[in-house]
Protein backbone atom coordinates (compact mmCIF):
# COMPACT_ATOMS: atom_id res chain seq x y z
CA UNK A 1 0.00 0.00 0.00
CA UNK A 2 1.25 3.69 -1.09
CA UNK A 3 -0.27 5.98 1.36
CA UNK A 4 -1.77 5.77 5.21
CA UNK A 5 -3.47 8.74 5.99
CA UNK A 6 -4.19 9.07 10.12
CA UNK A 7 -6.43 11.19 11.59
CA UNK A 8 -7.06 11.95 15.52
CA UNK A 9 -10.50 12.79 15.91
CA UNK A 10 -12.10 13.74 19.78
CA UNK A 11 -15.59 15.94 19.72
CA UNK A 12 -15.18 17.00 15.85
CA UNK A 13 -18.77 15.58 14.84
CA UNK A 14 -18.89 18.91 12.88
CA UNK A 15 -15.91 19.01 10.56
CA UNK A 16 -15.02 15.27 10.44
CA UNK A 17 -17.05 13.58 7.75
CA UNK A 18 -15.51 16.35 5.74
CA UNK A 19 -12.08 15.77 6.27
CA UNK A 20 -12.26 12.31 5.29
CA UNK A 21 -14.27 12.96 2.13
CA UNK A 22 -11.98 15.81 1.03
CA UNK A 23 -8.69 13.23 1.60
CA UNK A 24 -9.98 10.25 0.21
CA UNK A 25 -10.56 12.60 -3.01
CA UNK A 26 -6.90 13.98 -3.03
CA UNK A 27 -5.91 10.39 -2.48
CA UNK A 28 -7.41 8.94 -5.04
CA UNK A 29 -6.02 11.55 -7.56
CA UNK A 30 -2.30 11.06 -6.38
CA UNK A 31 -1.76 7.28 -4.95
CA UNK A 32 -2.45 3.88 -6.57
CA UNK A 33 -3.50 2.32 -3.18
CA UNK A 34 -4.43 4.31 0.03
CA UNK A 35 -6.34 4.12 3.51
CA UNK A 36 -7.65 6.55 5.82
CA UNK A 37 -7.76 5.39 9.64
CA UNK A 38 -9.40 7.79 11.99
CA UNK A 39 -8.86 6.80 15.95
CA UNK A 40 -12.22 8.91 18.03
CA UNK A 41 -10.23 9.59 20.93
CA UNK A 42 -13.16 9.16 23.68
CA UNK A 43 -15.87 11.63 21.81
CA UNK A 44 -18.68 12.67 23.80
CA UNK A 45 -20.49 14.34 21.05
CA UNK A 46 -21.87 12.33 18.04
CA UNK A 47 -18.11 11.97 16.66
CA UNK A 48 -18.27 8.05 16.67
CA UNK A 49 -21.73 7.85 14.63
CA UNK A 50 -20.84 10.38 12.01
CA UNK A 51 -17.15 8.15 11.60
CA UNK A 52 -19.90 5.02 11.45
CA UNK A 53 -21.69 6.78 8.63
CA UNK A 54 -18.54 8.05 6.82
CA UNK A 55 -17.73 4.14 5.69
CA UNK A 56 -20.83 4.33 3.07
CA UNK A 57 -18.71 6.57 0.84
CA UNK A 58 -15.13 6.05 1.55
CA UNK A 59 -14.60 2.02 1.62
CA UNK A 60 -11.21 2.95 2.26
CA UNK A 61 -11.83 4.12 6.02
CA UNK A 62 -10.81 1.94 8.82
CA UNK A 63 -12.56 3.13 12.49
CA UNK A 64 -10.57 2.87 15.66
CA UNK A 65 -11.62 3.93 19.01
CA UNK A 66 -10.19 4.93 22.27
CA UNK A 67 -12.69 3.89 25.12
CA UNK A 68 -12.19 7.36 26.94
CA UNK A 69 -10.03 10.33 26.10
CA UNK A 70 -6.13 9.05 25.90
CA UNK A 71 -4.38 12.20 24.54
CA UNK A 72 -2.46 13.30 21.21
CA UNK A 73 0.28 10.89 21.99
CA UNK A 74 -1.16 7.84 22.55
CA UNK A 75 -3.46 8.18 20.21
CA UNK A 76 -1.15 9.15 17.29
CA UNK A 77 0.87 5.88 18.39
CA UNK A 78 -1.76 4.13 17.62
CA UNK A 79 -2.06 5.09 14.89
CA UNK A 80 1.31 5.22 13.41
CA UNK A 81 1.81 1.65 14.64
CA UNK A 82 -1.56 0.63 12.61
CA UNK A 83 -1.04 2.20 9.34
CA UNK A 84 0.19 0.13 6.43
CA UNK A 85 1.34 2.51 3.97
CA UNK A 86 4.76 3.39 2.78
CA UNK A 87 4.22 6.72 3.50
CA UNK A 88 2.06 7.92 6.60
CA UNK A 89 0.59 11.55 6.45
CA UNK A 90 -1.07 12.65 9.37
CA UNK A 91 -3.88 15.23 9.09
CA UNK A 92 -6.31 16.71 12.09
CA UNK A 93 -9.99 16.37 12.49
CA UNK A 94 -10.81 19.82 12.31
CA UNK A 95 -11.08 20.59 8.76
CA UNK A 96 -8.11 23.80 9.59
CA UNK A 97 -5.46 22.23 7.10
CA UNK A 98 -7.16 21.73 3.62
CA UNK A 99 -7.00 18.20 2.26
CA UNK A 100 -5.50 19.73 -0.92
CA UNK A 101 -2.10 20.29 1.47
CA UNK A 102 -1.71 16.55 0.69
CA UNK A 103 -0.79 17.21 -2.75
CA UNK A 104 2.52 19.70 -2.92
CA UNK A 105 4.07 17.60 0.25
CA UNK A 106 3.32 14.49 -1.75
CA UNK A 107 4.89 15.80 -4.69
CA UNK A 108 8.16 16.78 -2.43
CA UNK A 109 8.58 13.43 -0.98
CA UNK A 110 11.23 11.57 -2.96
CA UNK A 111 14.32 11.05 -1.29
CA UNK A 112 13.18 12.50 2.00
CA UNK A 113 12.18 10.53 5.25
CA UNK A 114 9.44 13.31 6.41
CA UNK A 115 8.12 16.35 4.65
CA UNK A 116 6.26 19.08 6.87
CA UNK A 117 3.75 21.63 6.22
CA UNK A 118 4.16 25.23 7.62
CA UNK A 119 1.04 26.42 8.29
CA UNK A 120 1.12 29.85 6.21
CA UNK A 121 -0.84 32.25 7.49
CA UNK A 122 -1.58 30.14 10.59
CA UNK A 123 -4.96 31.17 11.82
CA UNK A 124 -5.40 30.42 15.08
CA UNK A 125 -5.66 32.84 17.98
CA UNK A 126 -2.68 35.05 18.42
CA UNK A 127 -2.05 33.42 21.95
CA UNK A 128 -1.37 29.47 20.26
CA UNK A 129 1.00 30.97 17.54
CA UNK A 130 2.94 33.02 20.40
CA UNK A 131 3.39 29.81 22.55
CA UNK A 132 3.97 27.81 19.19
CA UNK A 133 6.47 30.16 17.41
CA UNK A 134 8.81 30.32 21.12
CA UNK A 135 8.67 26.52 21.40
CA UNK A 136 9.64 25.81 17.99
CA UNK A 137 12.17 28.64 18.13
CA UNK A 138 14.06 27.05 21.34
CA UNK A 139 14.00 23.78 19.59
CA UNK A 140 15.10 24.86 16.32
CA UNK A 141 18.37 26.80 18.33
CA UNK A 142 19.19 23.51 20.37
CA UNK A 143 18.87 21.15 17.61
CA UNK A 144 19.35 22.83 14.55
CA UNK A 145 16.69 22.11 12.85
CA UNK A 146 15.51 23.18 9.65
CA UNK A 147 11.79 23.11 10.49
CA UNK A 148 9.54 26.20 11.45
CA UNK A 149 6.54 25.05 12.33
CA UNK A 150 7.19 21.78 14.23
CA UNK A 151 3.69 20.36 15.47
CA UNK A 152 2.20 20.62 12.10
CA UNK A 153 0.93 18.47 9.26
CA UNK A 154 3.57 15.56 8.02
CA UNK A 155 3.97 12.94 5.64
CA UNK A 156 6.49 10.31 6.84
CA UNK A 157 8.25 7.52 5.12
CA UNK A 158 6.91 4.25 7.04
CA UNK A 159 10.66 2.78 7.34
CA UNK A 160 11.92 6.14 8.61
CA UNK A 161 9.20 6.68 11.14
CA UNK A 162 9.49 3.49 12.64
CA UNK A 163 13.44 3.58 13.07
CA UNK A 164 13.04 5.92 15.31
CA UNK A 165 10.85 5.41 17.96
CA UNK A 166 9.77 8.44 20.18
CA UNK A 167 10.18 7.80 24.17
CA UNK A 168 8.49 10.78 25.13
CA UNK A 169 4.72 10.55 26.43
CA UNK A 170 3.87 13.85 26.26
CA UNK A 171 2.94 16.23 23.06
CA UNK A 172 6.89 16.52 22.39
CA UNK A 173 6.75 13.31 21.02
CA UNK A 174 6.42 14.27 17.42
CA UNK A 175 9.28 17.07 17.55
CA UNK A 176 11.37 14.34 19.62
CA UNK A 177 10.92 12.24 16.03
CA UNK A 178 11.69 15.13 13.80
CA UNK A 179 14.83 15.38 15.93
CA UNK A 180 16.17 12.09 15.79
CA UNK A 181 15.39 11.87 11.79
CA UNK A 182 17.65 15.02 11.67
CA UNK A 183 20.39 14.03 13.59
CA UNK A 184 20.79 10.73 11.81
CA UNK A 185 20.96 12.28 8.76
CA UNK A 186 17.93 12.13 7.15
CA UNK A 187 16.31 14.40 5.05
CA UNK A 188 13.52 16.41 6.23
CA UNK A 189 11.93 19.12 4.05
CA UNK A 190 9.51 22.07 4.94
CA UNK A 191 6.90 23.49 2.47
CA UNK A 192 4.18 26.33 2.94
CA UNK A 193 0.55 24.98 3.23
CA UNK A 194 -2.29 27.15 3.57
CA UNK A 195 -4.22 27.51 6.85
CA UNK A 196 -7.70 27.56 7.62
CA UNK A 197 -9.62 29.64 10.97
CA UNK A 198 -11.73 26.56 12.84
CA UNK A 199 -15.16 27.13 11.48
CA UNK A 200 -16.48 24.51 14.65
CA UNK A 201 -15.81 22.81 17.60
CA UNK A 202 -13.60 24.24 19.91
CA UNK A 203 -9.44 24.24 20.03
CA UNK A 204 -8.35 21.40 22.45
CA UNK A 205 -4.85 23.53 23.52
CA UNK A 206 -2.32 22.71 25.44
CA UNK A 207 -3.31 22.50 29.59
CA UNK A 208 -0.95 23.29 32.39
CA UNK A 209 -0.69 19.71 32.94
CA UNK A 210 0.20 19.10 29.73
CA UNK A 211 2.43 21.71 29.23
CA UNK A 212 4.43 20.94 32.43
CA UNK A 213 4.99 17.20 31.29
CA UNK A 214 6.13 18.54 27.90
CA UNK A 215 8.71 20.12 29.53
CA UNK A 216 10.04 17.46 31.54
CA UNK A 217 10.72 15.42 28.22
CA UNK A 218 12.24 18.18 26.30
CA UNK A 219 14.54 18.55 29.28
CA UNK A 220 15.38 14.92 29.57
CA UNK A 221 15.57 14.15 25.79
CA UNK A 222 17.93 17.57 25.58
CA UNK A 223 20.49 15.76 28.22
CA UNK A 224 20.14 12.59 26.77
CA UNK A 225 20.85 14.23 23.46
CA UNK A 226 23.74 16.60 24.43
CA UNK A 227 25.37 13.76 26.81
CA UNK A 228 25.60 11.26 23.18
CA UNK A 229 27.00 14.38 20.96
CA UNK A 230 29.48 14.87 24.13
CA UNK A 231 30.83 11.06 24.34
CA UNK A 232 30.99 10.84 20.25
CA UNK A 233 33.16 13.77 20.10
CA UNK A 234 35.46 12.78 23.41
CA UNK A 235 35.47 8.86 22.08
CA UNK A 236 39.04 8.01 21.49
CA UNK A 237 40.42 7.43 18.06
CA UNK A 238 41.35 3.85 16.49
CA UNK A 239 45.17 3.84 16.64
CA UNK A 240 46.82 4.79 13.31
CA UNK A 241 49.13 2.06 11.65
CA UNK A 242 52.76 2.76 11.73
CA UNK A 243 53.77 3.78 8.21
CA UNK A 244 55.50 0.60 5.45
CA UNK A 245 59.58 1.27 5.70
CA UNK A 246 60.60 2.05 2.61
CA UNK A 247 61.24 0.24 -0.43
CA UNK A 248 63.90 0.67 -3.04
CA UNK A 249 67.72 0.75 -3.34
CA UNK A 250 67.82 3.42 -0.94
CA UNK A 251 66.12 1.82 2.18
CA UNK A 252 68.60 0.23 5.18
Amino acid sequence: MQLSIVIPAHNEEATVAGVIAGHRDVARSLASSFEVIVCDDGSTDGTWAVLESSRDTCPELRLVRNPSRAGIPFTMKRLYADARGDWIYFAPADGQVPAAALGPMWESREGAALVVGRRIPRRDPAGRILIAQVYSAILRWIFRLPVHDIDSVKLYRAEDLRAVPPRSRSNFFEAEILIELCSSGRTVREIDIPHRPRIAGHAKGVTPVDALLALRDVVAFTVGWCARRFALVGAPRPPTSPPDPPVGPYSR
